[in-house]
């Protein structure tokens, strides 16, 4: 059997590649890969070229940080071949934690492949790793009833982790400079929509002067991390989400950290023994048959077009959200750019 996927091959350069598959074993699943979704967050940072080489890969991927590499974790398909040790059966639609790829041989593990809802779409499905990025951080942190949470960046994730706030908060901020995207948040129920230069007015109204109780920061800005900190209040917490890569990251921390006795925490999707990749999986999967995705969705790229995915997130930050590579025309010449 033969696979196709994409590989970044130098900095800011994907090419799709041919693989030779073996048949799956007893332990394993051939999956056809019908969408996968595009992280515009750490996927873009390998792409560019700007992580360390003691950044972890995942499972699924191939290669090393200094190119080539074959990474990502977002594929929904459908099960053509069932190990028989496996808990699958052929013809099951499943979310895969792998690299962009049409044709997979994958583990069947509990962590690695997940069984979809029949009430949850391929589309929506693709959201599920994102998704427990959101779930993760807000273990991390949680919203307590009555909190006046802020979130920066209105990306996927930051979208998500506001939806998520949302449930149990007072009162949910989003920070963005995109009207598009704080427009959409509002449609997803955040109370107030800023831009980065409004935001610590828009703090101080709406919690009465008192500050933030949390702030997330999902935008992937240095200088938004800055801004989380001076608008949090007094014993408040500080959740970071983004992953920056080798983009330097410079603070003041006078006077809000020290006299407000904040709390800055991190959190990157790893999860807990308790709240492990399945169980994440799990809940991510049962939250997506209820929470509409269909407007996060900004672009559908062909998967023999790839590349252009990658060109149109890295040059056209402004217009995209979501972008979902698509399976469902692939033939042709395998191309490279």
């Amino acid at each position: 059997m033969i696979g196709t996927a994409v590989w970044f091959v130098a900095p800011r350069c994907a090419e799709l590649r041919y693989e030779d598959l073996k048949a799956p074993g007893p332990d394993e699943l051939l999956v056809r890969t019908s969408v996968s979704l595009v992280s515009a967050g750490t996927e873009m940072l390998v792409y560019r070229g700007e992580t360390t080489e003691h950044d972890l890969l995942p499972t699924m991927s191939r290669g090393t940080f200094a190119f080539p590499i074959k990474y990502g974790y977002q594929c929904v398909g459908l099960v053509e071949q069932a190990g028989s040790t496996t808990r699958f059966r052929p013809g099951q639609r499943v979310f895969a934690t792998h690299p962009h790829q049409d044709l997979l041989v994958i583990p069947g593990r509990e962590d690695l492949v997940f069984p979809i809802p029949d009430s949850v779409s391929d589309d929506a499905a693709a959201f599920t790793n994102l998704l427990r990025v959101a779930i993760d951080g807000l273990h991390t942190c949680p919203v307590k009833i009555g909190d006046v949470v802020v979130v920066y960046g209105q990306g996927v994730v930051g979208m998500l982790c506001a939806r998520l706030a949302r449930r149990t908060a007072s009162r949910v901020i989003v920070v963005d400079p995109l009207a598009s995207r704080r427009t959409l948040a509002l449609e997803y129920g955040a109370d107030v929509a800023v831009g980065p230069d409004e935001a610590r007015a828009a703090v101080v109204d709406v919690s009465q002067g008192r500050g933030a109780d949390i702030a997330i920061e999902a935008s992937g800005a240095p200088s938004a991390l800055q801004s989380a900190i001076e608008v949090t209040g007094s014993d408040g917490t500080v959740l970071a989400i983004s992953y920056y890569g080798t983009r330097p990251v410079q603070l003041r921390l006078a006077p809000e950290f020290h006299f407000r006795r904040l709390s800055v925490v991190s959190s990157q999707g790893g999860g807990t023994a308790r709240w492990d990749r399945q169980r994440r999986s799990e809940a991510a999967l049962e939250l997506l048959q209820s929470m509409p995705t269909a407007a996060m969705i900004s672009h559908r790229v062909s998967f023999r077009e790839a590349a252009r995915a990658y060109t149109l997130i890295d040059g056209q930050h402004d217009s995209t959200l979501g972008v979902v590579l698509d399976y469902g025309d692939t033939g042709g010449e395998v191309s490279r750019w």
